[in-house]
């Protein structure tokens, strides 16, 4: 997959860009503020139809306008596809691909990309809510099923979550709490499994040795191996009925995906207590490569890498080692306020980015 053209209007700082990326290696610089990461947040925001900082619309449009449009073509398998995401204050986002009205839910079954940035070290030192974001927004991209089970899971919880506030009984939408949740949790399970030992190797081959862990904890009990969806739903069902007299005393739903975690460790130890910010910033690039190569994988295409000053706080042997993780990769994007490694600039195409205005130097 990869993107064969972009352009933006009244989008963050820019007013309106064009840019036309080569196939392997694209480099952004430009100094701090200028406008890098925005181009990044454009190229994700036309093929997934959000932002990847999970900044809202009303946000991304530039000062002094009120809407703006991201238009681009992307190779998918040889067949180019043209897509928009256009946003007007007070209407609803509008997406398009090849010029017929979608949902979001197409995109992510249309396009496929991963982002890798600072915001990332939220991963292992934020709140649950950034874990469980991550999950979601690179499962949906490998599962329709999930996305249709996970909103149709948030409804409930907001019926739910309603009737508890109003004093009523609301063990009504248990069932339907337990139908769609257990799919949402059987399938992070998986997901997740299979994640934790690609990002361990990763992570190990970035730090020259060092280790990385995950184990998911879902809030509706423990799902092993074994767990199917029977067991899965029965776990989850107990305990809805064991915590009913607490949730109507704290008027929310305390049971079900909305309440996951995900707990990493590196070095054996705690990862939010005792790691660094290097080791932060390390274990998730790893974390985000080993997406990659699973939507790589289960896909079969190439998925659009979107890397935002990820050499900040990597010391040179963990740079080195990460440049050379990047000979398996297709199509990447890079920005950078400082010279980046050699053999990137070699193989790459270069833009210089001056506050809200894009050069391509070749």
């Amino acid at each position: 997959m990869k993107l064969r053209s972009l352009s933006a209007q009244d989008f963050r700082n820019f007013s309106s860009v064009k840019l036309q990326p080569g196939d392997g290696v694209n480099i952004f610089y430009g100094d701090n503020g200028s406008g890098k990461t925005n181009l990044i947040e454009a190229i994700f925001l036309l093929c997934l139809g959000r932002s990847h900082r999970g900044a809202s619309d009303a946000v991304l449009v530039k000062s002094g306008s009120d809407c703006y449009r991201i238009e681009g073509r992307v190779d998918c398998a040889g067949k180019e596809i043209a897509a928009s995401v256009a946003f007007q204050a007070g209407l609803r986002k509008k997406i398009t691909v090849d010029k017929v009205p979608v949902r979001i839910a197409s995109l992510y079954d249309t396009f496929c990309t991963v982002s890798v940035g600072p915001e990332d070290s939220q991963l292992l030192a934020g709140p649950p809510s950034a874990r469980r974001a991550f999950i979601d927004v690179y499962l949906a991209q490998l599962s329709k099923n999930y996305l249709r089970n996970l909103t149709d899971y948030r409804k409930a919880l907001v019926q739910k979550n309603a009737a508890l506030k109003e004093g009523l009984d609301a063990s009504a939408f248990n069932e339907l709490m337990v139908s769609y949740g257990s799919v949402v949790i059987k399938a992070r399970r998986d997901f997740l499994e299979g994640l934790g030992k690609s990002a361990g190797d990763f992570y190990s081959r970035i730090s020259a040795g060092g280790s990385l862990s995950l184990a998911y904890e879902p809030s509706a009990g423990h799902v092993g191996d074994g767990s199917d969806d029977s067991a899965i739903e029965e776990g989850f069902r107990r305990k809805l009925e064991r915590l009913q007299e607490r949730e109507r005393a704290l008027q929310t739903s305390l049971v079900g995906p909305h309440r996951d975690e995900v707990n990493f460790e590196i070095e054996q130890q705690p990862a939010r207590t005792h790691g660094s910010q290097g080791q932060w910033r390390t274990a998730a690039v790893a974390l985000k490569l080993a997406v990659y190569g699973t939507l790589k994988r289960k896909r079969g295409v190439m998925p659009i890498l979107l890397l935002d000053e990820i050499f900040a706080e990597l010391d040179a042997g963990r740079t080195a080692n990460l440049v050379e993780a990047f000979e398996d990769f297709g199509q990447l994007f890079l920005t950078t306020a400082v010279t980046p490694p050699e053999i990137l600039k070699k193989q790459s195409h270069s833009f210089r980015i001056n506050y809200g205005m894009v050069e391509d130097i070749g």
